[in-house]
């Protein structure tokens, strides 16, 4: 019975595709020729990789952190990769400044006349017990960092993404699949942030598509001066014994899932939460 049942799903689809040209156009699947992107947070880390990458596909990108040195650098290096040598916008702002968020986008429209990528990338970490008295501090200062500007930023880009059928893509964790103790604030950011995806999914279809990719432990400098140095040496380590495929998931591999995302290959893909962490999650639980 399950051969049979195969069998007319089989037909069924070919019927349903005769007459149609399928395509599948390896030469311009990735090509962001005057497409405009705005990553927060690509000053370092995973949001260097994500403007790098969009630079080398021929886009106009924006390139904003808090640090204006580190700012200059990523901006020179995207120029370089550009096809067509195309300078980024450089934008020096704190995310977690209403103000400043408003302005990032005012330059980006004043400087390029649309938007057709949203990337909001920035954030922080920070492991703090709840029983911790410093945790509610902890707790807010991470919110207004890796979940509000997400939204206000989604919210001040969605008049310029209708206009192109644009995108939004946030960085998740696949975290809120496998949750840590003591690590409830950021968790907490996360899951919201999988959550602001599928509702706005609902809300801004079929005009924009809005996804996460949900990254798992990432060679990054982002717990740089949180984590003892050998405390998260020895931790990665570990990780990598447990990830299935035996390795740190780097900045590319996240920027390559976020370029998927933003492409025609993916026109039909909306809510969705991309993991790339190795397999990870599915044993993170042997790691405590």
């Amino acid at each position: 019975m399950k051969l049979i049942a195969s069998l007319i799903l089989f037909v069924l689809c070919i019927g349903a595709l005769n007459g149609t040209k399928l395509q599948f156009d390896s030469i311009n699947t990735y090509n962001f020729t005057n497409k405009v992107v705005l990553t927060t947070g690509s000053s370092s880390g995973m949001g260097e990789d994500i403007v790098k990458l969009f630079s080398q596909l021929g886009a106009n990108v924006v390139v904003t952190g808090r640090n204006a040195t580190e700012i200059q650098r990523v901006a020179n290096e995207c120029q370089n990769l550009s096809p067509k040598k195309l300078k980024p916008l450089q934008v020096v702002a704190d995310v977690s400044d209403d103000k400043q968020l408003t302005d990032l986008l005012k330059k980006t429209i004043d400087t390029y006349g649309k938007l057709d990528v949203l990337v909001n990338n920035a954030g922080i970490g920070g492991l703090k017990p709840i029983v911790d008295p410093k945790f509610m501090e902890n707790f807010d200062k991470i919110m207004s960092i890796n979940l509000r500007p997400y939204v206000q930023l989604s919210h001040l880009a969605v008049p310029y993404l209708m206009k192109t059928n644009g995108t939004i893509i946030s960085t998740s964790s696949s975290l809120t699949m496998s949750p840590l103790k003591n690590n409830l604030a950021y968790i907490v950011s996360k899951a919201a942030t999988d959550m602001m995806t599928r509702v706005l999914a609902l809300e801004l279809g079929p005009n924009i598509r809005v996804n996460t990719i949900n990254p798992g432990l990432t060679q990054t400098n982002f717990h740089d001066g949180v984590i003892d140095p050998v405390i998260i040496e020895a931790f990665l380590k570990l990780v990598v014994a447990h990830t299935p495929l035996k390795r740190l998931g780097q900045p590319m591999d996240m920027a390559k899932g976020v370029v998927f995302l933003a492409s025609d290959q993916a026109s039909f893909i909306t809510g969705a939460n991309l993991v790339i962490d190795g397999g990870l999650h599915y044993t993170v639980g042997g790691l405590f």
